[in-house]
């Protein structure tokens, strides 16, 4: 089997993020690069697959939590069992190859292959299984390129695997999503590569008819984990003095018993958890992505920092002024979701990223067609 353009990143991770990524990418590619005949290389990992959807439990015998996970995977109308469904139906509605193999994917033909976006590169997490596939190792491909991919956690200076630094030297052109992996990058190659936009941000979601409508009303959406008492107590005093009702889109079995509703994983797809964002009055959350659909939809909101996302997303609030109002020892949420929002000013800043980006896929795609 032979493709023209194919897209490498998590697969079938029942992700809203990691979805939306794919799905906005993909979307790009199709209407901005129509010769591309682009499609996601239906592919992960088995061990990172089964870590999501294999019938066997994540936990040993004697481990708490065993036969709660056993239970859960077996039964077919389970929640897990839901879930698995709902997000593989999802990743289906995306253009893709036929399902891969490892073995597979190692005879299949790409003109050009696309690695990311996400943290495709941190190969420091065990579930990820140290896939050469994810640095293009192993493909037959004439062209690989990486478009915003991330090392994540990885920091530089660390002692890289021989095939994370063969895969990096042998790509055509690389893009990343952070400075921190530019820093990699640069200690590998010896040139800096740029720092491009998340995909999400190159699709537009305001004007997305396979977006639908929320059905809810007069809400703040919370979405995330590690939010301090702090923070809970300031989400909860604005909402109450502004009538909202809490809505928690579960991000990890959450059990915030704070809020006024918890939508399961296995209640939302990918699609309803954009519309919820879209539809919201206001925001508080912990993730690069709750970030990122908060401001692009131009909402107020509410950040709480962790050192994670801080290091995935700092560089990129600098640029647009915001990096202070989160950084700052702020735990005032009320502070927050009542800045002073210039969305004139923030959206004209990313609109001159985006327009660099575009401009990096295009040299890309171009450059390996002409190969």
């Amino acid at each position: 089997m032979k493709y023209n353009t194919g897209i490498l990143t998590f697969w079938n991770v029942p992700n809203y993020g990691t979805f939306a990524q794919a799905y906005a990418l993909q979307k790009v590619i199709e209407t901005q690069f129509p010769d591309s005949n682009c499609k996601q290389i239906a592919y992960l990992n088995k061990h990172h697959f089964d870590f999501y959807y294999s019938l066997k439990p994540r936990y040993k015998i004697l481990q708490r939590g065993f036969y709660f996970d056993l239970h859960d995977r077996l039964l077919p109308w389970s929640s897990y069992n839901k879930k698995r469904k709902l997000f593989i139906n999802a990743y289906k509605t995306i253009p893709h190859t036929e399902d891969l193999s490892a073995a597979t994917l190692r005879e299949t033909e790409f003109d050009n292959v696309i690695l990311g976006s996400d943290i495709v590169w941190d190969y420091s997490f065990k579930v990820f299984n140290n896939d050469p596939f994810l640095f293009g190792n192993g493909m037959k491909a004439k062209s690989v390129n990486a478009y915003a991919a991330s090392f994540g956690t990885v920091k530089k200076g660390a002692d890289h695997p021989e095939y994370v630094v063969n895969g990096i030297k042998k790509m055509a052109h690389i893009s990343v999503r952070d400075e921190n992996s530019a820093d990699i990058i640069e200690e590998i190659t010896g040139t800096r590569p740029e720092v491009v936009l998340d995909p999400t941000w190159l699709w537009d979601f305001r004007a997305d008819p396979n977006i639908p409508k929320s059905k809810y009303e007069n809400y703040m959406i919370v979405y995330g984990q590690d939010f301090t008492e702090e923070f809970i107590q300031g989400i909860v005093s604005y909402a109450r003095a502004h009538d909202y009702k809490i809505i928690c889109l579960d991000c990890n079995n959450d059990t915030y018993t704070w809020c006024d509703v918890i939508l399961r994983q296995y209640q939302l797809s990918p699609m309803e958890w954009i519309s919820l964002f879209r539809d919201a009055q206001v925001i508080a959350t912990t993730t690069f992505h709750g970030l990122t659909f908060s401001l692009i939809f131009n909402k107020r909101f509410a950040f709480c920092k962790t050192d994670f996302i801080i290091a995935k997303a700092s560089s990129f609030l600098m640029k647009l002024g915001l990096y202070k109002l989160f950084t700052d020892d702020n735990n005032d949420v009320k502070a927050m979701i009542d800045y002073d929002w210039d969305y004139d000013k923030i959206n004209a800043i990313i609109d001159k990223e985006r327009s660099k980006s575009l401009a990096f896929l295009k040299n890309a795609l171009t450059e390996s067609d002409d190969e």
